[in-house]
């Protein structure tokens, strides 16, 4: 299971899930290069990084991208 998880703030969209922060910072980086070849058209939405904790707890927000 994932730790940390990326949704779009408007959307609440998950766009990464990884294991540490990084993992997460580098798929964001690669959902904001899609919109160059025409994946999606949120490259400017506000991106929310979440701990996410395994017994359902609330999940806790790191940052936003």
């Amino acid at each position: 299971m994932y730790q940390y998880k990326a949704i779009l703030k408007s959307t609440k969209e998950v766009v990464a899930e990884g294991h540490t922060v990084q993992d997460v910072e580098n798929q964001i980086v690669h959902f904001k290069r899609g919109q160059k070849r025409d994946e999606h058209t949120d490259m400017n939405v506000p991106i929310e990084i979440f701990h996410v904790f395994r017994h359902g707890e609330k999940d806790e927000l790191i940052k936003v991208v």
